[in-house]
């Protein structure tokens, strides 16, 4: 079963129904502005953050000196993402692992609710992963500038050699604002939309088919959308480490040790 619904860009896109479609109202009904399809992908965030907050409340209020099973799980994920985050910003990796960590776990949250039946992945819109961007983008400006002062952060801006700064300061502002908030945000958006589409389509496909033999001929898909899921979560997190440690000047030091 598929359905056509509208997506953030404003074009149509193949897509299974979600709970909210099964909810009452006229087509053309809005509510704060936005129409029932429009609330799909800021109720799917919102269910995340609910789920994680819950999670995390429930599964460290009784931390124990000898970890069960969850309490050792939690502190498995804790180690990687801290050992994933040191790797890529070295001295100041500390202080960023929650951020990190936080971006990972959200966006693979998010990544992965679109494979529970009447759910959608909010990555699968491109607002969601726009905003998700424009967040890495400020927290990069604003480490930048912290660390180094305006005019450090403007001499970082510049490059070497110095005397190439009329052609490499203006590249590095278009990097910055536009071409990595862009490439972030798109890459998310096209590979989660990408697969919940192929998986709807595929859907679709089945009782033509199969007629009624219940094979699930999407099945394949789903598990290459379940690793194309997590790889997609893990870059973003990788790219985002990567431009804060960048601002902030660490892949400068190394390359002068």
């Amino acid at each position: 079963m598929s359905a056509e619904g509208h997506g953030g860009d404003g074009g149509t896109s193949t897509e299974l129904p979600s709970f909210l479609d099964f909810i009452p109202s006229d087509a053309h009904s809005q509510f704060l502005g936005l129409t029932k399809h429009e609330w799909v992908p800021i109720v799917m965030s919102a269910l995340i953050i609910i789920f994680l907050g819950l999670f995390s409340l429930l599964a460290t209020r009784k931390l124990r000196m000898v970890p069960g099973r969850l309490q050792a799980l939690l502190e498995l994920i804790v180690e990687g993402l801290e050992n994933f985050t040191k790797s890529q910003m070295g001295r100041v990796a500390k202080r960023f692992v929650p951020f990190i960590g936080t971006l990972f776990i959200y966006i693979f949250c998010m990544n992965m609710l679109g494979q529970i039946p009447l759910f959608h992945s909010p990555t699968s819109n491109l607002n969601t992963t726009i905003a998700l961007a424009l967040i890495v983008f400020f927290v990069t400006q604003y480490q930048g500038i912290k660390n180094n002062g305006i005019f450090g952060y403007l001499k970082h801006m510049v490059g070497k050699p110095v005397w190439l700064a009329p052609l490499t300061f203006p590249l590095h502002v278009m990097q910055e604002v536009l071409s990595r908030p862009l490439s972030l945000s798109m890459r998310l958006f096209g590979n989660i939309m990408g697969e919940d589409t192929v998986i709807a389509i595929f859907i679709g496909f089945s009782p033509f088919l199969l007629g009624f033999i219940p094979l699930p001929i999407h099945l394949p898909m789903l598990f290459l959308a379940l690793l194309g899921s997590t790889i997609q979560a893990m870059i973003f997190a990788l790219l985002a480490s990567f431009y804060i440690a960048g601002a902030i000047g660490i892949h400068d030091e190394e390359e002068h040790h």
